[in-house]
């Protein structure tokens, strides 16, 4: 079921609306609230939005949090209280000694990132977020996501800049590269009649490619439109007039291909 929440105006244009939505939230409920709850309840706003959120509200006095336990309530006073939010106990800057945790590890490591790529990334990563200020920042989750993404680019990198490779002779065009091929309306029988030829050649050239399938779309692409252009030149087309009584047997043949001879005479068919 979807989650209404209301808002006051007046406070989203004092307070901006998320730390409206979350004050509003608290307000109405009057009572202990979790962290976790209220995370839970605005799905639409990251733990980070929260977390700044709350440390504004706590700053204004609005709000009162106790990090020991993780609880939020409605302050009841307007005064400035000096209670430590979550960034003010969390340094809100990365520790330039953090190191991601065995369970992160163990989650990348799963995911095929390789170890020694892990800790080349690490300096890196405390870097950059030893210059930003975040609330409730997940250092563990950040670093996997970011892994993850430097590991996928990674990977492209290396399957668009391979070492050069003579042919195999049991090489096989990929499906993306026949996919092309059937596209451009070239049959499956052709292409694997003269995969053969293709691989021979060049097993005989003896050069090196970084991509055999290129080489081959061109091969198959040429070898098509010979085909074609030969086939043509091999057939006579003849042309002729169509013939009205060929197949009625009631009418005189003989006149039809009188008057037949006659048409191809005058136009020289």
């Amino acid at each position: 079921m979807d989650k209404h929440h209301k808002i006051n105006i007046e406070y989203a244009k004092k307070l901006g609306l998320k730390s409206a939505l979350i004050y509003q939230y608290v307000k109405d409920i009057n009572a202990d609230t979790k962290l976790q709850t209220i995370i839970e309840e605005f799905p639409y706003l990251s733990s980070e939005d929260v977390g700044n959120s709350i440390k504004s509200l706590v700053e204004q006095g609005l709000i009162e949090f106790d990090d020991a336990n993780q609880i939020i309530t409605l302050s009841t006073t307007i005064k400035k209280t000096k209670i430590r939010t979550p960034l003010n106990n969390r340094s809100n800057k990365i520790d330039k000694f953090w190191s991601p945790s065995e369970d992160a590890i163990e989650v990348l490591q799963r995911a095929g990132v390789d170890t020694e790529f892990i800790n080349g990334l690490l300096d890196e990563f405390i870097i950059y977020w030893s210059e930003k200020s975040s609330a409730l920042v997940s250092y563990n989750s950040k670093f996997i996501e970011y892994c993850r993404l430097k590991w996928a680019q990674h990977t492209a990198e290396i399957d668009t800049k391979s070492v050069p490779r003579i042919i195999d002779k049991n090489w096989r065009p990929s499906e993306d590269c026949l996919d092309i091929i059937k596209m451009t309306g070239i049959d499956d029988n052709f292409v694997l009649l003269h995969l053969p030829e293709f691989i021979l050649y060049w097993k005989e050239d003896g050069r090196a490619f970084v991509s055999w399938d290129i080489k081959f779309l061109d091969f198959i692409k040429n070898k098509w439109n010979y085909n074609v252009e030969v086939t043509s030149k091999e057939h006579t087309y003849k042309f002729d007039l169509f013939d009205p009584y060929a197949k009625d047997k009631n009418k005189s043949k003989k006149l039809a291909k009188g008057n037949i001879k006659d048409l191809r005479k005058k136009y020289k068919i």
